[in-house]
């Protein structure tokens, strides 16, 4: 079928290529994915809803979801990487973070706790393409490295950027006019992470050589606003470079630069939120698509960024052209400085379900733009009520808490041949509700490659019979990944 009118994919076109896990379910996230020779590479985090009940602002959620030890460093946390040989259907762990000795002297932690970007770059003095790796370290390890891998078997350190000791982790390896940028994400102090999605300073590093050359900016820090706490998200488009800001203030901001000498000159494309505010907060992911670039938002924290008193809210969909005009495809309609700006798609905010509370990750594949989310909904049996707007506690009271978890728990996959007609893939995490997000996606040969967030394992809290809550193994905990092709599997 021609790619162009390819028909959309849907949940039983999938099936299940690495469950729990890739086998051990503290693998919570499948945090980056990238191609490379032919080969599928996956980073994984571990352990992530046990370090957010040891670090600040915790949910407010009771009981704890997972069971989790007093000490953070008690969990086994070895971020992985794990790697798929489409043509065998088969996976294969090609590194696993190694221990080392704390800082402080008092115990042994992994070298690293996640790889949240994956990405191929060939720098001045790589002699081909390599795999590069940015990491996650704990607080009382070393700050976080950049991994090189020339055969996607053996990783080593190389350069670090020019971070504050306080940065635990970067995200986002974007490559741009022969050179490779990133960010700083997350911030420690002491012992604990202050957040694990704003780092010490908002300003993008880029070097054309990782290995060898200086990492240098490439804006001043914040666009010149110190209300862009963060650089989230990276996209080339149109010949240019976008960027996405973290915004707790007035909402996030949306900038692009076409490049040249560092630092860049930068042109700002949408401002406070593209006129909804903070419950804008966060540029959360980009995709080009169809001569236009669509930026999905979000607010931190998954919703309800709480040490800001922001939300809860869900996500909203934009489409930005190359001349900076833009329209709103799934959101709330509003009035806005560029005028009135209604949903296209017909959706609301969220694709009309208020727990997507970011549209998380978007790829092209077969000539359809694919969206997914991050949802809370799982949640809804530990969340206290206090925190809830009208319109949720409206929902459950209608609905009642084990039926809303059961129709909306987990995350949703949609799907679009033009950008505004949406249809959906999947509503309730292919069929599991502890996939609270669509993290990562993937366009092979061999079909769509989606990837999830799973933080339940290796065990879940159920109430019982007599209303106490007790601990069980989650045989569907731990992340996900599966595989999507026209007509399925059968």
């Amino acid at each position: 079928m021609d790619a162009a009118v390819a028909r959309a994919l849907h949940e039983s076109d999938f099936r299940l290529t690495a469950p729990n896990g890739f086998g051990d379910t503290v693998n919570h996230y499948a945090h980056s994915m990238a191609v490379f020779e032919g080969k599928v590479y996956v980073g994984t985090t571990r352990g992530v809803i046990q370090a957010h009940r040891w670090n600040l602002a915790r949910p407010d959620i009771r009981p704890w979801p997972v069971q989790s030890p007093d000490i953070i460093h008690d969990v086994p946390r070895q971020a992985e990487i794990w790697c798929l040989d489409p043509l065998a259907d088969h996976w294969t762990r090609v590194y696993q973070a190694p221990m080392v000795m704390a800082t402080n002297g008092s115990r042994m932690v992994p070298r690293y706790i996640g790889f949240r970007g994956i990405g191929v770059f060939q720098g001045a003095s790589d002699d081909k393409p390599c795999l590069y790796v940015s990491t996650w370290a704990p607080q009382i390890a070393e700050p976080p490295d950049i991994l090189r891998s020339v055969d996607g078997v053996t990783f080593e350190p190389t350069t670090r950027p020019p971070f504050s000791p306080m940065v635990r982790s970067f995200r986002t390896l974007q490559r741009f006019q022969g050179r490779v940028h990133t960010t700083p994400t997350s911030s420690s102090k002491g012992a604990r992470l202050i957040s694990d999605s704003i780092g010490s300073d908002s300003t993008i590093y880029a070097t054309d050589d990782v290995q060898r050359s200086p990492w240098r900016p490439a804006n001043d820090e914040g666009f010149g606003n110190p209300d862009n706490v963060t650089i989230f998200e990276m996209e080339e488009f149109n010949d240019h470079l976008y960027a996405g800001t973290v915004n707790p203030v007035s909402g996030f901001e949306l900038w692009k630069t076409p490049g040249g000498d560092l630092p860049y000159r930068w042109t700002r494309v949408l401002q406070h939120g593209a006129g909804r505010g903070i419950f804008n907060e966060v540029g959360v992911s980009m995709c080009a698509f169809n001569g236009a670039l669509y930026v999905g938002t979000g607010v931190l924290s998954g919703g309800y960024h709480r040490a800001m008193r922001i939300g809860p809210a869900a996500a909203e969909l934009l489409r930005v052209w190359p001349d900076d005009s833009w329209e709103l495809i799934v959101g709330d309609g509003r009035r806005t400085d560029d005028g009135l700006r209604y949903p296209l798609s017909g959706y609301g905010a969220g694709f009309d379900t208020f727990f997507n509370g970011y549209v998380w990750r978007m790829v092209c594949h077969e000539g359809r733009l694919y969206a997914g989310t991050f949802s809370w909904g799982q949640n809804v049996p530990w969340l206290q009520l206090s925190i809830w707007p009208p319109d949720a506690l409206a929902l459950m009271d209608r609905w009642g808490r084990d039926a809303l978890t059961t129709s909306r728990g987990g995350a949703e996959l949609w799907s679009s041949a033009d950008g505004e007609r949406w249809e959906p893939v999947t509503v309730n995490g292919f069929g599991n509700r502890f996939n609270w997000g669509i993290r990562n996606m993937a366009s092979l040969p061999q079909g769509l490659l989606v990837a999830t967030a799973n933080p339940f394992g290796p065990t879940v809290v159920q109430q019982q019979d007599r209303g106490d809550w007790r601990y069980i193994d989650n045989p569907r905990g731990g992340c996900e990944v599966w595989l999507g092709r026209e007509g399925g599997w059968t």
